[in-house]
């Protein structure tokens, strides 16, 4: 996979993942605004060129960033998740995030059985205008674009049982349709495509319910 490029939420720009960095934190961070929020970055620890980044009110916890991960990037069967330092020492989902030092990067797995791990790094705490809702998704990756191996149209479709046997498990939807694939997953714009029943992100995935906040 080639390396990525995202676009910008805010103004449309694309900007590689650094790039996009730097220009969220010189572009559209306003000291004028009251609503203190630290500025995240989520990719995923092994396919890095699945990213985002988004920011957070300072007083949330870790609940809030794993209920968003689950949301837009995870969530298929309800299984469990951590986050940790990456030495597997647990660290609890109450925890604020204003207790995390800029620089600071967390380990979050989601399924501990076919796990996908998200590395979170803290970028820097900023203010913004008041939100709605606690997670404002900022930029994310352009989504990699993937071929038929058949008639190479634009895919559709991931064959699970072929993905660990060719460079190319991928079927647009006509040719899914032509042959006979008992394990077909949606393309997806996630570390998550094609393990367990990931199919894709939930709608409004910004959103996160109360409770879950607890």
């Amino acid at each position: 996979m080639a390396v990525t490029k995202g676009n910008c939420f805010l103004c449309g720009k694309e900007l590689g993942k650094t790039a996009m960095k730097n220009h969220l934190l010189k572009n559209h961070t306003d000291t004028t605004c009251e609503q203190k929020s630290y500025l995240l970055k989520a990719e995923g620890r092994y396919d890095k060129d699945y990213w985002i980044y988004f920011d957070v009110p300072v007083s949330s916890n870790l609940k809030t960033v794993d209920t968003f991960l689950r949301r837009i990037w995870l969530e298929c069967c309800g299984h469990l998740s951590t986050f940790s330092y990456g030495n597997y020492e647990e660290i609890k989902k109450t925890t604020k995030l204003y207790t995390f030092e800029e620089g600071t990067q967390l380990i979050h797995e989601y399924d501990f059985g076919s796990t996908t791990e998200t590395v979170i790094t803290f970028i820097a705490k900023t203010t913004r205008p008041a939100q709605k809702k606690p997670v404002r998704l900022l930029a994310r990756n352009i989504p990699p674009e993937f071929v038929c191996c058949v008639c190479g149209k634009p895919a559709d479709y991931l064959d699970v049982e072929e993905m660990y046997e060719t460079d190319n498990p991928f079927y647009c939807e006509d040719c899914a349709d032509e042959d006979e694939h008992e394990f077909l997953l949606p393309v997806t714009n996630s570390p998550r495509m094609g393990v367990c029943g990931y199919t894709g992100e939930m709608d409004d995935f910004s959103f996160v319910k109360p409770e879950l906040l607890n």
